[in-house]
């Protein structure tokens, strides 16, 4: 089963991620930064076996599924690897680290996958007050980057193959201004038409006072 569509599995990522929220909310300094963040998901998503179990890549490579920083095209024409989620995770069987499968040589990041997998971008507010608006602009331009690599996939017949978590701690605690923030967040998703079969919106409050 692709990754992208495995329900049991997204399910044991998002447990992870609430165990994560948990261990935040009780330690409050365990998370200081946004690199942070991306390390302590890491970390969680290697206590999944399916994803932490090492197998070969198409072309005789040990790898486990679960990377960082893998550039993506943003369009089929000019080949621009614009785009770099936080955490990518993809099945080896579908990755190529010495040519394409086609034969033809790597692009510039070094890799080939005829497999979407799953992407995660991640945000760290670290306001103590409300989500800073700066961060509500760099979820915008992350939610545009979740859209703009699920409709590439969509316009190659591979709309299934794709699936996208948009992770969102905030070190300030719940309130009206805050839940309006998020609504509008949840809001941007829906006008773009990534729902929950598509994108699923994950945020905790850590409540740091």
């Amino acid at each position: 089963m692709q990754l992208a569509t495995n329900n049991k599995l997204k399910n044991k990522i998002e447990l992870k991620i609430k165990e994560l929220a948990d261990n935040a909310t009780i330690n409050k300094a365990l998370i200081l930064t946004e690199t942070d963040l991306q390390c302590q998901i890491y970390k969680k998503l290697s206590e999944i076996k399916k994803l932490n179990k090492f197998s070969n890549t198409d072309d005789g490579f040990l790898t486990n599924k679960i990377h960082t920083e893998i550039s993506w095209f943003s369009d089929n024409i000019t080949d621009r690897l614009s785009i770099r989620p936080d955490i990518t995770l993809l099945d080896p069987k579908n990755l190529r680290i010495t040519s394409r499968f086609n034969g033809a040589h790597l692009p510039s990041k070094g890799l080939h996958s005829r497999d979407g997998g799953i992407i995660m971008e991640l945000k760290f507010d670290r306001n103590l007050k409300t989500i800073s608006k700066k961060n509500l602009k760099g979820i915008i331009k992350d939610i545009q980057s979740i859209e703009t690599i699920h409709n590439r996939f969509n316009n190659n017949a591979m709309g299934f193959q794709i699936y996208s978590y948009l992770i969102l701690f905030i070190k300030s605690s719940e309130s009206s201004i805050n839940r309006r923030k998020i609504r509008s967040i949840q809001n941007e998703l829906k006008d773009r038409g990534l729902n929950d079969s598509k994108c699923k919106f994950i945020y905790h409050f850590i409540g740091v006072a």
